[in-house]
């Protein structure tokens, strides 16, 4: 009850000091009226003609009498041509009054309430970008066209490839390669409406290989952003995300005593608002995720449980930014986080419920439409319940920026840092920092050649192991029409870890066949 009567005074305050401020303004608007009625009296005769000039909307009458008042006119050879009232008595403005605001930038405030309700999405977007598929990016004219539902534009897709693993059990020593096929599909959806907006993006794949069954693996990504115009500098954004995936081999988490790797189904969403103060945005988001690793299958027929690494991960986000030109905004942002596991203590004895922070600051860029996206700096930390647990914290740097170097040629850089739950061993969690540089050419506009880079570091804390990994990839997108694009890619996927035993290296090549519309 204290904190609502906390709350409403604060509103009360905010608005008598609104109210207080706009006083003066209307009464220096007043003051202005009236002058500019004066001198719009002063400045015509009181003759029918001229009098009828002003009522009037034809500018082609008699000059006024010679002696009259020449305000509001403009010469014209020996004739004098009036102006149109509303024209004469436009406001004269005082010495040292406050410039009127700046025209609002759109796309820096849908950017910024973006940003901070859709924290979790852009992190599973960037280490998609690091080690996922390259995705092709459509350019003219092999845009897709999409099809119009109503007041939404629908755009499907549909990929299947065949390609060549030669190590995709992340194996040290005798790897077993395969053949496998991959089939993805896809569906976005976004609204035009004048007000409001409404998007969609449904993507979900099926990864089969032939020779180790055990290994196949389903992944589904589902997110659902909608946005609420309250007025052109108050809105209000909702997110309803739903992902479904695995623990890839290599990874010290993922069973191996499996039939198939057990999945790991991520559902939550978040309610964020957003508000424009002159240059001045200001944007806050609550979000909650509930995270599920399914019981696995064992080769022996038993069942392995999973149960005690479920949890509940509310959180808060803050984000504050000043536009100092268009394209720069300098911004600071804040996050904080509990994450409270379904089970108390885990399968190993273990208190594993923490809470997090992460505080950064940073600039979001748009200059010339060469340079756009953002780069934060900032200190990440997480500390955990259990007593004999570490708590962990480390820089934090994170980014997302395209370059466009030239009319052919676009850069892409990735930035991430997170932690994240680890069951290995007595270790507390897992931080991890993702670099990621994809270089797009076009050597015609129907043929696109794409280099990718990518490192991820891994420090499993306490239990002393470090994981560098790395992937260098090329890919080839011929584009034979909007609705045809064929792709081919290989790439080598690296770890090397302080323990050696855990070392590995994966080559990949595959063809591809993409639909679309």
């Amino acid at each position: 009850m204290p904190h609502t009567r906390f709350t409403l005074l604060c509103f009360a305050a905010l608005g008598a000091l609104a109210a207080a401020c706009g006083q003066p303004q209307a009464q220096e608007a007043q003051a202005a009226r009236e002058h500019a009625t004066v001198a719009l009296r002063r400045s015509i005769d009181d003759t029918p003609s001229v009098q009828a000039s002003v009522a009037a909307p034809d500018d082609t009458v008699a000059a006024p009498p010679s002696g009259a008042g020449t305000t509001g006119f403009v010469a014209e050879g020996t004739r004098r041509k009036p102006q149109r009232a509303a024209q004469a008595a436009r406001p004269v403005q005082p010495a040292g009054r406050v410039r009127p605001e700046p025209k609002l930038n759109r796309r820096a405030f849908d950017d910024t309430i973006n940003a901070v309700t859709a924290r979790s999405s852009q992190l599973r977007a960037a280490r998609l970008q690091a080690w996922g598929d390259t995705p092709v990016e459509p350019t003219e004219p092999f845009d897709p066209l999409g099809i119009r539902a109503g007041s939404f534009l629908l755009k499907p897709w549909f990929e299947s490839g065949i390609g060549y693993d030669t190590n995709p059990l992340a194996a040290n020593t005798n790897p077993k390669p395969s053949l496998y096929q991959q089939f993805a599909s896809g569906l976005s959806a976004q609204s035009d409406w004048s007000r409001h907006a409404l998007a969609a993006d449904i993507r979900g794949s099926y990864t089969q290989y032939d020779t180790v069954s055990g290994n196949n693996r389903p992944e589904v990504d589902a997110i659902l952003r909608g946005r609420i115009d309250v007025s052109d500098r108050t809105r209000y954004a909702l997110e309803g995300h739903f992902q479904l995936t695995t623990e890839s081999a290599g990874n010290p988490d993922a069973p191996t005593d499996v039939v198939r790797p057990p999945p790991i189904v991520t559902t939550g969403g978040s309610v964020g608002f957003a508000h424009r103060w002159n240059r001045l945005d200001v944007a806050a988001a609550a979000g909650l995720d509930h995270v599920v690793y399914e019981n696995g299958e064992l080769l022996n027929g038993e069942t392995l449980d999973r149960s005690d690494r479920n949890y509940d991960q509310p959180s808060v986000r803050l984000r504050t930014g000043y536009e100092l030109r268009p394209g720069v905004t300098p911004f600071v942002a804040a996050e904080f986080d509990s994450r409270e596991f379904a089970n108390e203590i885990d399968s190993s004895g273990y208190q594993r419920a923490s809470t997090g922070m992460e505080i950064r600051a940073g600039t979001s860029f748009e200059l010339s439409r060469l340079l756009t996206g953002e780069a934060s700096l900032g200190w990440i930390a997480r500390n955990y319940v259990d007593p004999r647990l570490a708590d962990i914290s480390g820089l934090l740097v994170d980014a997302s920026l395209v370059w466009v170097a030239s009319g052919l040629t676009t850069v892409r850089f990735t930035a991430v840092t997170t932690i994240n739950e680890t069951s290995f061993e007595d270790t507390t969690g897992v931080l991890e920092r993702i670099l990621a540089l994809r270089i797009d050419h076009a050597f015609r506009r129907w043929l696109i050649g794409t280099i990718r880079l990518g490192w991820e570091f891994d420090d499993y804390g306490q239990s002393g192991r470090r994981d560098n990994r790395f992937v260098v990839g090329a890919q080839a997108s011929v584009k034979l029409a909007r609705e045809l694009w064929l792709t081919g890619e290989v790439r080598q996927e690296t770890l090397d870890s302080n323990e050696p035993v855990n070392d590995y290296t994966a080559n990949i090549m595959m063809v591809g066949l993409r639909l679309q519309r």
